[in-house]
């Protein structure tokens, strides 16, 4: 037997044990901290531009999708009161869900999912309304029934979505990233509004307008289940990389009077949207049926409209700065009286484009006005829940304005004269509501940015928005109040 010489036991040498020791050698190029943050950073990149591309393709949803219900239920034969009850009954399942969502929440176990089922759920919605449009038909009990699912999954996961979303972007970078991600929202939902408008006039002058519909649904439903594709890829950050965004002023206990304001404005809000949808959702059928506008023209005015209300909010956030939001708001309630009432003196397109100009640029004063009130008259702690109650408030009042609105051209008929009376009507309700947003003491603090998110675009409303909680940077200022002063200006003290 051959037995084999002494072995050399193999030891780490000095380098070795240094390169071992080392824990640049071991990572490469940086500690085990630097390449944590490495990662997150990376994480982060990728959280960012996937929560873009969900933007980007919302946004064309919104252009070709929920936009174009009232179009289609009047096409279908539904009527013009079917047509306006499409566009406003259906968000009170959305109000309502919204709700019970933190117990679905808590059953599934997770923001993301609920998020995701609820986009899928929306993007599903689309293919029955491709369908009967393809078939040419549908009944009022079916859309009204999709209409309400579609806004159910929409609505029920905005509270979510703001909530998961502080967990995606990092506090240091929401400014810049939630004003980008409005803007790419805002471009993607106006050309997918030119874009369907114009496939429609198209295909209506060929006889195809049934197809047109169906082909605007199929996009509607691809893009949100893109949209939906980019949510479950997005992943939340660790709790330390988020940042917290803590403030003495969130810390203390709201004063009495705030609480009061916060209460009053809301009643304000909530009667003024009864008076709004009372003919708000009917100009569309006007537009279409009385008028006998081309689906064109019908696009070319919400379309001025909108891009009004979005190039009219950086103005009206510079007067927030100088003048203070009550200001804006009392500036938007005013300019609002007036609008539907401009639409009885002529029914020439170019009066009415000029009409939807200044209904943009008083909506966007209106909104920015009231959002920026409410973040600052709330307690911040309770901003979500305060937020999802008002919204059942607010979609609860747009069911009882639009039924109204149907109930009064039931009662005295389908004419010109009649919606002329339905829009003055709408202007003195409007009036009305001002002597509720005069008694209320509002506070003058600020905040320094605040985005919102499209949720519809509507010819008597430019659109429908939602705020970004995330995005709501506030500023650094006492929580006392002013001392009384006169009203100057319409302002109240």
């Amino acid at each position: 037997m051959v037995y084999p010489g002494p072995q050399k036991l193999s030891f780490p040498c000095r380098t070795n044990r240094r390169t071992l020791m080392d824990p640049r050698a071991r990572h490469g190029d940086g500690s085990p901290a630097r390449s944590a943050a490495r990662s997150a950073t990376q994480t982060t990149d990728r959280n960012l531009v996937r929560s873009m591309v969900d933007a980007g393709f919302y946004g064309g949803m919104i252009g070709c999708g929920e936009t174009y219900f009232a179009a289609f239920a009047l096409a279908a034969g539904l009527g013009e009161t079917a047509a306006g009850l499409v566009a406003s009954v259906p968000l009170v399942t959305g109000g309502t869900l919204q709700l019970i969502s933190p117990w679905a929440i808590a059953w599934l176990g997770d923001l993301r999912r609920w998020i995701v089922l609820g986009a899928v759920l929306q993007a599903l919605t689309f293919l029955p309304l491709a369908l009967a449009a393809w078939q040419g038909s549908i009944s009022m009990t079916v859309l009204l029934v999709l209409a309400s699912l579609y806004w159910a999954s929409g609505l029920a996961t905005g509270p979510a979505w703001n909530t998961w979303i502080e967990r995606v972007v990092p506090d240091r970078m929401r400014t810049r990233f939630f004003s980008r991600r409005t803007r790419l929202q805002q471009t993607t939902t106006f050309a997918g509004l030119l874009l369907a408008g114009g496939a429609l006039q198209w295909c209506s002058q060929r006889g195809w307008e049934f197809a047109g519909f169906a082909a605007l649904f199929l996009v509607a439903a691809g893009c949100r289940l893109l949209s939906a594709w980019q949510l479950y890829r997005t992943g939340e950050l660790p709790p330390a990389s988020r940042g917290v965004r803590v403030t003495a002023k969130s810390r203390r206990r709201p004063k009495a009077w705030r609480v009061i304001a916060a209460k009053r404005l809301l009643v304000y809000l909530v009667l003024m949207q009864v008076f709004l949808q009372f003919s708000g959702p009917y100009f569309v059928p006007y537009m279409l049926e009385q008028l006998d506008f081309s689906y064109g023209t019908f696009v070319l005015l919400i379309s001025l409209a909108f891009v009004s209300k979005v190039v009219s909010m950086s103005m009206w956030g510079r007067v927030a700065e100088r003048a203070g939001a009550s200001r804006v708001l009392w500036l938007g309630g005013v300019g609002l009286v007036p609008l539907a009432a401009l639409w009885i003196p002529s029914s020439n397109v170019w009066w009415l484009a000029s009409m939807q100009v200044l209904s943009g640029v008083a909506w966007g004063a209106y909104e920015l006005g009231f959002f920026l009130l409410f973040f600052e008259t709330l307690p911040a702690d309770r901003r979500t829940q305060l937020l999802t109650l008002y919204n059942f408030a607010n979609t609860a009042a747009m069911a009882i304005g639009a039924a109204a609105g149907a109930a009064f051209l039931y009662h005295f008929g389908l004419s010109s004269r009649t919606y002329h009376g339905l829009f003055a009507l709408s202007s003195v309700g409007r009036l009305a509501c001002l002597v509720v947003l005069s008694g209320i003491r509002l506070p003058r603090l600020q905040l320094h940015s605040i985005r919102l998110r499209v949720l519809s675009v509507r010819p008597g409303a430019a659109s429908m928005a939602a705020p970004v909680i995330a995005s709501a940077s506030p500023a650094e200022v006492a929580d006392s109040p002013t001392p009384p002063q006169p009203p100057r200006g319409g302002e109240p003290s």
